[in-house]
This record gives C-alpha cells, structure tokens and sequence, in this order.
C-alpha cells in the first residue's frame, strides 16, 4: 500500500471512531425499565401498606436521594393503584370519580408509620388527579403537584408512604365492592409488571451505532466481505435459518464478493441490510446505562 492510500485510510479510520462515538454517546435511558421498576416497588408499598406496615420506612428509603425515581414511584402509586380503584368505585356507584374519592378518604386516619402532614399532602393529590378524571383540571397538574411535594428529602419519603397507604385504602374498598380478597387482588394486578422485561432503546439510535460499526470495519478489512462469502459458500460458517432465505434473495455470497472493498456509505439499503445479515450474529441490548455505547453490545459472525 503506498503512503497516499495509507494516509487516506488512517484519514477515514479517524472519521469512523469520531463518527462512533458520537454514536454511542447518544442518551438512551431505558424509560420503559424505569416505569416498570416503579411500578413494581409501588405494588411493594401497597402491599405492605396491607399486610405489613413496618416494612414501609425501608422500602421508602430505597428511594432516598433519587428524586427521579421518586416520582416515578409516586405516579403509579396514584395512576396505577388509587385511580383505578376509584374509577371502578365511581361507575359502580354512579358518581363522579372525585365524589368516590372524598367519599372514601375524605376523613381518613391511619395508625402507623405516617406523618400526618404528609397524609393531608398525599389526599390533595389524589383528589387533584381525581378532577384531572372529572375533566376539570389538565394532567399537567398532577405533574405539578407530584414535583412539588417530592422536594424535599425526609417529607418527600413521607409522602410517597401516604400515598401507599391511600392506594392501600381504595383497594381494599374496591375489593369490598367487587368482593374480590385484596391480597388475590395485589398479586393480580402486579403479575403484568412482573413479567415484563421493560428494557426499550430507541431504534434509530442502535441503527445509527451500528451502522458506524459496520462502516468502521468495512474500512479496516477490506477483504471482510470475501472472506465471509467464501466461507458461507464453501460451509465453513453457516446463517441462522430465519435470516439464510433473506440472504439468498439478497444476492448471498456471489454479492458480497461484489461487494468487497465497498465502504458503508456506499451501498444501498438491500446491500447494506446483506452485510447485517452477513456480519451481526446478534445485538443484546442491556436494560442499565444511559447512552447507546453503554447499552448495545454486539456479537460478530465474521
């Protein structure tokens, strides 16, 4: 290889690792893991709010330093748990969901470990997104107040605690109504999130690094492609069988040998979806880390 092919590789490797990571630096927090880890330390206070109270403290302070969590924790407390209760009290009695609501909590007292402050904040939000199903507050209320009350450390602790205890409450009133056994109940509605893996990563941002991947080893090896087309050929490594039809009508090894010594950004979309198939054995997407680097490993065939 002379000095001006050298040059101009060593130019465009340094393009493809400037190009990668900026890639994987893209943010991509897992949110539907994050939503679904709330939604089951949720059914864990509320489930302790029922049968074990003392408990309550320590998962509260599971959540301590973590405002973000909090708040996540706290909004299903009241969507997912205090809502739903309600709205089927509200249509089985006929009234509004606001009227059920101040129906059940309106003079509420609970024993245990609870501020009382925090209880009266806890039953002001309930009652905001209440008007928030009567149609006469917006949801962003909700949203607001949620961020009030969660400012503070030991009070924000308090009141999501409160807030178990209220989904405790209208629970337990469903239950009464529906005669349903509460504990029957709890396990019911907390199976989905037990199930559910909750590990999403945008789309675009895994075509985009993986792109760069392929772009940067295409240019590192420009015989990659021969030598996986020989090797698929002669049965030295063989595809998966749900992509080995795609690869044939793709043009199969014959194109890839075309294809050798191309770069990324010169092929079309068939061509480039041929070199995934060829390439990637598999991409695992971990449910931790905040950007696509952190999330994305992939697992090469050649």
């Amino acid at each position: 290889m002379g000095k001006a092919s050298r040059r101009k590789r060593k130019q465009h490797n340094g393009g493809h690792r400037s190009r990668m990571q900026a890639a994987g630096e893209v943010l991509a927090p897992n949110f539907e893991g994050a939503a679904l880890e709330a939604t089951r330390h949720a059914m864990a206070m509320v489930t302790a709010a029922h049968a074990s109270p003392g408990d309550l403290p320590r998962l509260a302070a599971d959540l301590a330093g973590d405002r973000a969590r909090q708040g996540l924790v706290a909004h299903a407390l009241v969507s997912q748990l205090v809502m739903e209760s309600i709205r089927e009290l509200a249509d089985a009695g006929g009234v509004t969901p606001s009227a059920a609501l101040n129906d059940l909590i309106g003079d509420l007292q609970v024993t245990g470990p609870i501020n009382q402050r925090a209880l009266e904040r806890a039953r002001d939000t309930a009652r905001n997104y209440a008007e928030v199903l009567d149609g006469v507050h917006q949801p962003e209320t909700v949203v607001a107040d949620l961020d009030t009350n969660l400012v503070e450390g030991r009070a924000a602790l308090d009141y999501i605690i409160a807030l178990a205890y209220i989904a405790n409450e209208t629970i337990g009133a469903r239950c009464a109504e529906t005669g349903e056994d509460v504990g029957s109940y709890l396990q019911r509605v907390a199976l989905p999130a037990a199930e559910a893996h909750g590990n999403s990563i945008e789309a675009d941002a895994i075509e985009d690094y993986v792109g760069t991947l392929l772009a940067a080893r295409l240019d590192a090896e420009p015989v990659l492609l021969t030598h996986a087309a020989v090797a698929l050929r002669t049965g030295s490594a063989a595809l998966d069988e749900e992509v080995a039809d795609e690869f044939h009508e793709l043009g199969g090894s014959d194109r890839l040998e075309e294809l050798s010594g191309a770069t990324w950004d010169d092929l079309d979309a068939e061509d480039q979806r041929l070199v995934i198939i060829t390439l990637l054995e598999s991409i695992f997407v971990d449910p931790e880390g905040d950007i696509v680097a952190d999330r994305l490993s992939v697992t090469w065939r050649f």
